[in-house]
């Protein structure tokens, strides 16, 4: 085909109203996948529950999904049923490899995996392009490392514009010769494209690169509020605010049990004292964590604060009292079974609990705090090492 007949029909692909009305479409997808990708990672980060992170990851996935077909179906009403092309192909890209950059899961991997595979490998298995399989095979594998790399090297790629401009080459060239394979173009004007979709995406890096140092530095900020800077659990300004969400939420939910656990480390002071502080910092990390990684494992009901120096508290949604008790004796025992070992030796840790349920009577949250505080204290006063729950003391083995 001469090269003037090629520019003018890639003029026509892509500078008309309809190119308009696709670029205003994708803008827009783009934008709402930004913000609710920036809405539920802010979500999964402070709930830190690994089930609710996982349904997040695929609502993610969904959202990318959702976004292509709607992009098939508006190409389809624009092109009077048909979707064979560049713009599309173009678009198509654009989505997937912004949400490989901007959604950091295992589910959007995949689901760019598996795009190419959807979309051009059944039009390989109904005998198009057969003859070109080989290119449509190693084109998909090449395609599928490129993904892998990027979605485990996605700070260095953005921050080096080499490394960027070089996997968009490897990406969207792999992107084009699969397709090429099932519907050969003209290569002059599939090299064309390809150079249109590396631009198209240096300006999306622009855009990428300042929405993920906004996010990060919200995300440092965070940090900095509402978690422990020793421990790294949530602090007790977190605490503050998930006590009035704790009690507003019991009023309009009655019959949703919930549950406050507060404990503290028995004979603390005497790790200072006799190891140093460097020891004790240790003692509460071991503390934290573990019962941080038990409660994960146990439950996705509980969360834990760290309410000051050696006491915390962990508040149970959907939890009665008697099953509280049960979660947190399993995490006490596996904390005895497992003593600190710091500077050669083992220092072994117990806790003093305190377990109440939310009631109808209590009048405010202080009124609930304070009789899981006189729980804690029964227990620390009929000897430490012990549980008490509503009231009644028990000995921990």
């Amino acid at each position: 085909m001469p090269v003037m007949d090629l520019i003018e029909q890639f003029m026509a692909d892509f500078i008309n109203i309809r190119a308009v009305i696709i670029a205003l479409i994708m803008v827009g997808l783009i934008t709402s996948m930004t913000a609710m990708t920036y809405i539920l990672e802010q979500r999964a980060l402070r709930l830190r529950r690994p089930k609710f992170t996982h349904l997040i990851h695929g609502i993610e996935a969904a959202s990318v999904i959702v976004s292509i077909v709607l992009l098939r179906q508006v190409f389809w009403v624009i092109n009077s049923g048909d979707v064979l092309s560049w713009g599309y192909a173009t678009a198509q890209l654009t989505v997937l490899l912004f949400s490989l950059y901007m959604m950091q899961n295992l589910a959007v991997e995949l689901v760019n995996i598996a795009m190419p595979i959807f979309f051009y490998g059944q039009g390989m298995y109904m005998g198009r392009g057969w003859q070109y399989v080989t290119v449509f095979i190693s084109m998909t594998v090449l395609l599928t490392g490129s993904i892998i790399y990027i979605s485990h090297h996605r700070a260095s790629a953005l921050n080096a514009e080499w490394k960027y401009l070089a996997l968009q080459v490897v990406y969207g060239g792999t992107w084009c010769f699969i397709i090429w394979s099932v519907h050969p173009f003209d290569m002059w004007y599939t090299l064309t494209v390809l150079i249109v979709f590396i631009i198209y995406m240096l300006v999306i890096r622009f855009f990428v690169t300042r929405v993920s140092n906004f996010v990060d530095r919200f995300t440092r900020l965070d940090q900095a509020v509402n978690y422990d800077e020793l421990t790294g659990i949530r602090n007790r300004a977190s605490f503050d605010t998930a006590s009035v969400d704790v009690f507003s939420f019991y009023e309009k939910h009655p019959n949703v049990p919930i549950t406050m656990v507060m404990f503290d480390i028995d004979h603390f002071k005497r790790f200072n004292d006799q190891y140093g502080h460097m020891t004790g910092d240790a003692v509460l990390k071991h503390v934290a964590q573990h019962f941080q990684h038990e409660l994960f494992k146990q439950t996705s009901r509980g969360e834990l604060f760290r309410y000051g120096g050696e006491e915390f508290v962990i508040i149970f949604r959907g939890v009665d009292a008697q099953k509280a008790r049960q979660i947190v004796t399993a995490i006490r025992n596996s904390l005895q079974a497992e003593p600190l070992v710091y500077n050669d030796r083992a220092l072994n840790i117990t806790v003093s609990l305190g377990i109440s349920a939310l009631k109808a009577q209590d009048s405010d949250f202080d009124s609930w705090f304070k009789r899981v505080d006189h729980y804690l204290y029964q227990s620390k006063e009929a000897g430490r090492n012990r549980l008490t729950v509503e009231g009644a003391t028990m000995a921990l083995k």
